[in-house]
């Protein structure tokens, strides 16, 4: 059996605000906005276009706009900013008591609402503030797709200081970082050698389908573009990437979510749910079956060593080494 994630004992957490009806809608603000955030995932895949191969094969690709997908999207856009501004307003008629007395202890659903509704209402709000500046092509739309990310890691650390270990940001004694490297080592050297060849192409062949990625496709655009601006923007793609997105993905599947599922579902099922919601949330269907395989790895070493430090340093060098040899392979 996995071991519990966490073995801290429950703590109190922030005291209720001075309205208690400001404060039951606000939570139940908290908890739509959640929704949404994670509704996102199936409208994303709905929005895929499906064509068929000369070869014969599947082909998933973005940009469907049918009258469905932009009924869902205006019903969605609509809903989250109502209840965004609902969220904001009773925040204020309760002082944001929440935000200004973080609790102590463990991670709990309500920790969990609360960080996706200000993940959801921060990202909305890029939405529209930048939007033109991803349409101008200039430099800057070559980091805003990554700037959500950025969101995710300092949102953990405002909403969650005092108990950063709650998200497992703990210390190491030094002799185990050994033991850490060697681990993290032999999970990259399966991912980067078998993962293919023992995961993504047998399910590919099952189920006919075309190994071009959208997204993979997506990626690469950026760094091409980001090169061609010079190095210092390929530094930042690889910082953005390499850095930053492994950081705020493993916070947000592994530190929230996981971590609050392993007291309600236990650590083996919470360690499968993270991780299928990790696979779906890149709305990758070419990449599906490697991305919740990779998932399971990353949830496993959280469990295992009881240290957020360790999925993330595997991601890390995972997206890194992906990102330094398309940058060089652009280059070459």
């Amino acid at each position: 059996m996995l071991p519990n994630v966490s073995v801290q004992p429950a703590g109190k957490g922030p005291d209720p605000d001075k309205n208690p009806v400001s404060a039951k809608l606000r939570l139940a603000a908290a908890w739509l906005l959640c929704f949404s955030y994670f509704y996102m995932i199936p409208m994303e895949f709905s929005s895929l276009e499906w064509e068929k191969t000369g070869e014969g094969l599947w082909r998933a690709t973005e940009g469907g706009t049918g009258l469905l997908v932009a009924v869902q999207l205006l019903l969605w856009l609509t809903g989250t900013l109502l209840v965004s501004i609902l969220f904001l307003v009773t925040g204020l008629v309760g002082g944001f008591q929440y935000e200004r007395k973080p609790g102590d202890g463990p991670l709990r659903g309500r920790d969990l609402a609360y960080y996706f509704a200000w993940v959801q209402v921060l990202t909305f709000a890029s939405l529209f503030l930048f939007s033109p500046f991803v349409q101008d092509g200039g430099w800057i739309s070559t980091f805003l797709p990554y700037f959500p990310h950025l969101l995710m890691v300092l949102l953990a650390l405002f909403l969650f200081r005092g108990r950063l270990s709650s998200l497992g940001f703990r210390s190491f004694p030094g002799r185990r970082w050994l033991g850490i490297c060697a681990a993290v080592g032999i999970a990259y050297a399966f991912i980067y050698f078998l993962l293919d060849p023992l995961v993504t192409e047998p399910v590919a062949r099952i189920f006919s389908l075309d190994m071009t990625s959208w997204r993979e496709d997506s990626i690469s655009r950026g760094l091409a573009k980001a090169a061609g601006l010079g190095w210092v923007f390929g530094a930042g793609q690889v910082l953005m990437i390499g850095v930053i997105g492994p950081i705020a993905e493993e916070v947000l599947f592994r530190g929230v979510l996981m971590g609050v599922l392993a007291k309600r579902v236990g650590v083996a099922a919470a360690v499968f749910l993270s991780s299928a919601v990790f696979a779906l949330s890149h709305v990758d269907v070419a990449f599906l079956a490697p991305l919740f395989v990779m998932g399971l790895i990353l949830g496993i070493l959280y469990a295992y060593f009881k240290n957020l430090w360790v999925p993330i340093l595997f991601h890390i060098v995972n997206n890194t080494v992906s990102v330094v040899l398309d940058l060089l392979q652009m280059n070459g």
